[in-house]
């Protein structure tokens, strides 16, 4: 993640400037700061940025009269060795009065990178712009692949072969070529099998060891996690199995069949931030919490347990699988996944619940039916040995 500064009080430029980043496809990766003025910029500098973006004629307050004496002030205390103002790493100044520009191009040299016409009828400027913003994500990514080894573990969900898992890998690449990844398959696994708790736990054991194996062979590398549905309750066993020193810089759950009240503190504790990604439209979740045997919809409703600085929930309009949709530009992952595995930045909040009129009918009926489960497996069981006992002894 890179910090960007624009300080320039011609909104119709600043939207130029956002829309290309976004269509460069940049956004998750671009911390972006506008200002109008100078005045305002002083507050935003006293935190380091990469790039600043300067309009050479700026109003010193917001809705003043723009002059270049106001940018020159600025770009003074800036650089001056004695004010509290951190210099950004690379400065660039932009204009679309031509004639200010030759008037105050060699005094602004002296500080800034390069002076750019910023005029609304050229390309160039923009482009420039962002020639500048690729080059300073690419040196950062590099600085970042020469100190770090990392690790990237995906475990998929049944009735699936997970190639959601080689698509991630390949996005995370164009930004990291050197992340390592261990991709844990196993098959399509059935509903039937996974209904049952003794089939669905020799299966996740069974995984779960081969996960423990790598995560204690790789303690010290940088580990990321990604799990999907069925994955989460692989993962839960596998962090109970694996040694003691292994540590993981991220472990995101996505689309989790756990229990809301299910015991997490195991991956909390074992990593630096547990992310738990929730479609509030995963009808598949409700399923299973509704008629599966130790089964809930963490993934829908969240764990229950308070947020903190290593542990989050976060809701998004969407059902089980939609956290792999290609739709959208950034798409999910690339929006709040690669930007944390890929330059350590920290994860945002996010949630999209909004009260509906039948809230109240479907949180009773779930919650019915989920005490109900158990009774009903019992009277399953006990018609089931009925029969079998009729037919041994008729």
């Amino acid at each position: 993640m890179i910090n960007v500064l624009i300080v320039d009080d011609n909104r119709t430029r600043v939207e130029v400037v956002v829309g290309e980043i976004s269509k460069a496809g940049l956004s998750p990766f671009v911390n972006l700061v506008v200002c109008e003025s100078a005045d305002e910029a002083r507050l935003e500098l006293s935190a380091k940025f990469d790039l600043l973006i300067l309009d050479v004629v700026l109003p010193k307050k917001v809705d003043s009269t723009p002059h270049p004496t106001n940018s020159m002030a600025l770009l003074n205390d800036i650089c001056g060795a004695k004010k509290k103002f951190i210099r950004p790493t690379l400065i660039i100044g932009l204009t679309a009065n031509v004639e200010e520009l030759d008037n105050y191009k060699a005094e602004f040299l002296r500080s800034v990178t390069v002076v750019l016409d910023g005029s609304l009828y050229s390309s160039d400027w923009k482009y420039s712009i962002m020639g500048s913003i690729k080059s300073l994500l690419d040196s950062q990514l590099k600085v970042i692949q020469k100190e770090t080894d990392k690790l990237l573990i995906t475990v998929h969900g049944i009735r699936t072969y997970g190639k959601w898992q080689q698509e991630l890998k390949e996005n995370l690449n164009k930004y990291s070529r050197d992340f390592n990844s261990v991709d844990f398959k196993y098959g399509f696994f059935d509903i039937f099998s996974f209904s049952l708790p003794y089939l669905r736990n020799r299966k996740a054991i069974s995984i779960a060891r081969r996960i423990a194996s790598v995560l204690d062979s790789s303690a010290d590398k940088d580990i990321y996690i990604v799990a999907h549905s069925y994955g989460t309750y692989i993962l839960s066993k596998a962090l109970e199995l694996c040694g003691s020193e292994v540590k993981i810089c991220s472990v995101i759950l996505c689309g989790s069949p756990l229990k809301h009240s299910h015991d997490i503190e195991h991956i909390i504790q074992r990593s630096e931030i547990t992310i738990n990604e929730c479609g509030t439209r995963d009808g598949i979740l409700v399923l299973a919490r509704c008629f599966l045997l130790g089964l809930g919809d963490a993934g829908r409703v969240g764990f229950t347990r308070e947020h903190t600085s290593s542990f989050m929930n976060r809701w998004h309009k969407g059902g089980h699988s939609h956290y792999f949709d290609d739709k959208g530009t950034p798409n999910f992952y690339q929006r709040f996944w690669l930007p944390l595995m890929a330059t350590g930045e920290k994860p945002i909040s996010h949630d999209d619940r909004e009260p509906y009129l039948t809230e109240d009918v479907v949180d009773i009926g779930i919650k019915f039916l989920t005490v109900l489960k158990p009774i009903l497996y019992g009277f399953g069981f006990y018609f089931l040995v009925k029969f079998f006992v009729g037919l041994v002894v008729g």
